[in-house]
């Protein structure tokens, strides 16, 4: 994984760039944007360069050095023993960091908990007690801290020093999709990289070539809900959330036929399935939790038919009104919020579909 090989983040990899060139690279990155546009992948780069017996520079054209401010760039090797360790993960002085490392932590109380949050327990075991051991190939030592917006206050306040003042050999790379979630003392102790969402034409080609057996319908409509994200994209792709889309699309047009409480019973059935998912990808969320971003998946779907209905069905819009969509699409947004508050998941979807069933016949 080279530097060259991430697209479509001209201005991160243009600060990276000009970082190296003047040999002055911080020891401490904070790459933040959306999930899935490339964030790990520069940070692997990166990681490659640096721990590189043999980095390389290779100069540009004249187009690419316009973009990226120089006339050369320097990446790894990609052919040395490092670079080899780098690509397969296996590499003594290259570390990934994230919530489900409890597992593998050495006191048994903490791995019998549930790896929701990153943990001080984590950050001072996987982090903070290698910062300042010597790097075992004699280069230097990388930890990327995957959604490091999950670190909760005590690990973030327990890696202040490290990102402060940690050995000059070493360096840290925090990935964050909610800067917001972020205190302020993290924040100032390293250097923001902003990384934004992918044109969506790049994501569509990518979603084909991942996923060739998707249909061109179906690509389209990822690839757009998807919003610059790769990565959340595909998962929409594997979670068949189009079909899912087109079966509440159904059920919504036929709101005021009186099928108010057969689509409760649909919508809870569709979120348990997803839920069923999302807790194959992440063992550690509890059940409730999982129906519950499954209903949030569900809200969203249901929204965005709504703003469909405003965006690319005028005739249908002026039937329903504008302003019954726009009621209907802030009552699902009240719903989400009372999700977050964990109020009763039950009674939010009643609640939800009388409402919408009330306003929003067509």
């Amino acid at each position: 994984m080279s530097l060259s090989d991430v697209r479509h983040q001209d201005a991160a990899l243009r600060r990276i760039q000009q970082a190296l060139s003047r040999d002055r690279v911080p020891h401490a990155y904070l790459f933040h944007g959306p999930e899935g546009v490339g964030k790990e992948r520069v940070a692997r780069g990166l990681a490659q360069l640096l721990l590189c017996s043999n980095p390389t520079e290779r100069e540009l054209g004249i187009d690419e050095a316009g973009v990226v401010g120089l006339k050369r760039v320097r990446e790894g090797c990609g052919r040395c023993e490092d670079c080899r360790l780098v690509a397969a993960q296996t590499h003594p002085d290259f570390h990934v960091i994230y919530r489900q490392l409890h597992r593998d932590h050495p006191e048994a109380d903490v791995r019998k908990r549930k790896g929701l949050e990153i943990g001080v327990d984590v950050l001072r075991h996987f982090v903070i007690d290698k910062v300042g051991l010597t790097p075992l190939r004699g280069r230097a030592k990388l930890f990327v801290i995957r959604a490091a917006d999950d670190m909760t206050v005590q690990a973030q306040n327990a890696l202040l020093k490290t990102l402060e003042e940690p050995p000059g050999s070493t360096f840290i790379i925090l990935l964050v999709s909610a800067v917001d979630r972020l205190l302020p003392t993290t924040l100032s102790r390293c250097q923001l990289v902003r990384f934004d969402g992918l044109p969506e034409g790049f994501v569509r080609e990518k979603l084909g070539e991942f996923r060739p057996a998707l249909s061109r319908e179906r690509i389209e409509w990822c690839a757009r809900c998807g919003e610059g994200s790769l990565g959340r994209t595909l998962e929409y792709a594997d979670d068949e959330l189009f079909e899912l889309h087109q079966r509440l699309a159904e059920s919504l047009t036929r709101l005021g036929d009186g099928h108010s409480d057969s689509l409760v019973k649909a919508w809870t059935d569709e979120a348990s399935a997803l839920g069923e998912r999302y807790r194959k990808r992440d063992p550690d969320i509890t059940d409730s939790e999982a129906t519950r971003r499954g209903l949030a998946t569900v809200f969203q779907l249901a929204a965005g038919w709504y703003a469909d209905v405003l965006r690319n069905y005028a005739d249908t819009a002026q039937f329903i009104g504008a302003e019954t969509v726009a009621t209907a699409i802030n009552r699902l947004a009240e719903a989400q919020r009372q999700l977050d508050l964990n109020a009763n998941t039950q009674l939010i979807v009643e609640t939800l579909v009388g409402d919408l069933a009330g306003s929003t016949a067509v």
